[in-house]
């Protein structure tokens, strides 16, 4: 009996030791597994933070793609409504072009009829002055051969053109008038190329003009006009032949020629001579 509890008591000890090592490997477990999630939760933290840091600059990307996508927009937007405004003033240029167009066709086609009617005038007046012309050198050839003795033969020097040019102004201003138009016309005759023909031929409008012979003077600046178009007297030619229609009482011609004067030479003193007059009309 004694030996049966000794072995009990050596058993019971036994077990109490084994428990005693289990509890220990339990509790060096637990301090493992503790461990363990203590590491695993500091990953877990650095994890969280390192995701919350890539959220955050995801959503900043996102914030400004958002931002750069709303200013594209707007951009867009922009460009669409400057298109469209821009395509507004082509259409109404193109529908003032051609209302243009039109205008000037008409605008044109009444130059052309006014021009046609000023050179019927000027053709009537031509043929009025050779009339005239004819008249007056047959009544002066039959003064002449009544009254003037033959005149004995004179030797004649040489002139220059200068000279004669000269001596053809000084006539003029003194108001002798026809002969200051026979030294122009000799200037005319024997140097047709000269750089003085344009003011030849204007001074010989001129000295009709002062005589009030408008449409002889009109006929003779529409010389100038034609012939020498880029010289220094086709402003003063248009001007004259203009204010030569009006001293006629051809209102209509009058303003067709000094229209003409103000739009080919518009910054010209005799332009705005021109528009004086015109708007006395």
């Amino acid at each position: 009996m004694p030996f049966l509890f000794l072995n009990f008591g050596c058993a019971l000890h036994k077990d109490v030791i084994t428990l005693d090592n289990r509890i220990g490997e339990l509790r060096l477990r637990v301090v493992t597994l503790e461990n363990q999630t203590s590491h695993l939760k500091a990953k877990t933290d650095v994890i969280k933070k390192k995701t919350e840091e890539i959220k955050s600059i995801e959503d900043e990307k996102d914030k400004n793609i958002r931002g750069q996508t709303a200013g594209q927009y707007a951009e867009i937007e922009k460009r669409k409504e400057e298109i469209r405004m821009l395509n507004g003033r082509i259409e109404e240029l193109e529908h003032l072009s051609k209302q243009k167009s039109k205008d000037n066709e008409d605008t044109s086609k009444r130059t052309e009829d006014r021009l046609a009617g000023m050179e019927e005038t000027l053709k009537e007046y031509k043929n009025k002055i050779a009339r005239l012309e004819q008249y007056l050198s047959l009544e002066g050839k039959e003064k002449t051969a009544a009254t003037v003795p033959a005149a004995l033969p004179v030797e004649k020097k040489d002139v220059s053109e200068d000279e004669i040019y000269a001596s053809a102004l000084k006539l003029y201003d003194g108001e002798k008038y026809a002969a200051a138009r026979q030294k122009l016309q000799e200037i005319l005759s024997k140097y047709p190329n000269s750089d003085k023909a344009d003011n030849c031929q204007f001074w010989i409008g001129e000295s009709y003009y002062q005589e009030k012979w408008y449409e002889k003077a009109i006929v003779e600046y529409q010389k100038v006009i034609e012939k020498y178009p880029k010289g220094n007297k086709m402003k003063a030619s248009l001007l004259k032949q203009g204010l030569s229609f009006y001293n006629l009482g051809d209102k209509k011609n009058s303003k067709l020629v000094l229209n003409e004067l103000i739009q080919k030479f518009p910054n010209s003193n005799e332009a705005k001579i021109a528009e004086s007059k015109l708007k006395g009309f």
